[in-house]
C-alpha cells in the first residue's frame, strides 16, 4: 500500500506540480538514493547534498541553496543554518575523538548576522577546547559571496560508543 500511495504522489506531483516542486521531489529522491547507496551517513545529509571535510583541524561542510532549505522569504530558514552549524561542529568533534568514543551536543548559540542567500553555504568549524568529558568548538556559515551568514559556540558532552 505505502508502495503504490508514493508512486501516485510522486505522478501527481509530477503532472500537476510547479517546475519548484518537480525540483524539490528530485532533490528528495536524489538525496534518499545517495542514503541508500551509503553515500551520505544520515537522511539529513542526504536530504541536503551535504559534503564534508576535515582537514587542518577544521571539519567543513558545504550545501547548495535550494528551494527545500528555504523559507517563505526564500532565504535559508534559521533551523537549516542551526542543522549546518551542530552538523559541522559536531563532525569536528567525532573526527578528533578515539573511535570508542562518540559525543552529543549539550549547548549551542548562535548569533545570526545576515540572510542566507545565493547558491551554497559553507559552515566552518574549529575546536575551542577538548576535555575529558566535553569539547567546545566554534562554528561560522557563509554565503558563496563570502559573506558570514551566522557563527555559533556549542559545547559537546563526550560518550562511550556502543
Amino acid at each position: 500500500m505505502l508502495k503504490e500511495e508514493i508512486m501516485q504522489l510522486t505522478e501527481e506531483i509530477i503532472s500537476t506540480g510547479t517546475e519548484e516542486d518537480q525540483v524539490v521531489l528530485d532533490l528528495l529522491l536524489k538525496g534518499l538514493k545517495q542514503k541508500q547507496h551509503f553515500d551520505k551517513g544520515s537522511y539529513i545529509g542526504a536530504l541536503l547534498h551535504a559534503d564534508g571535510e576535515y582537514k587542518d583541524q577544521e571539519f567543513t561542510i558545504t550545501i547548495p541553496n535550494t528551494p527545500i532549505i528555504q523559507n517563505a522569504l526564500h532565504i535559508v530558514h534559521g533551523g537549516i543554518t542551526a542543522t549546518l552549524l551542530d552538523s559541522a561542529m559536531g563532525g569536528l568533534v567525532h573526527h578528533i575523538l578515539p573511535p570508542d568514543k562518540a559525543a552529543v551536543t549539550t549547548e549551542i548559540k548562535i548569533n545570526y548576522v545576515a540572510p542566507g542567500i545565493g547558491k551554497e553555504l559553507t559552515c566552518k568549524a574549529s575546536l575551542i577546547h577538548k576535555g575529558n568529558k566535553t569539547v567546545v568548538t566554534e562554528g561560522k556559515v557563509y554565503r558563496d559571496d563570502g559573506t558570514l551568514i551566522a557563527h555559533s559556540t556549542a559545547s559537546f558532552f563526550i560518550i562511550n560508543r556502543k
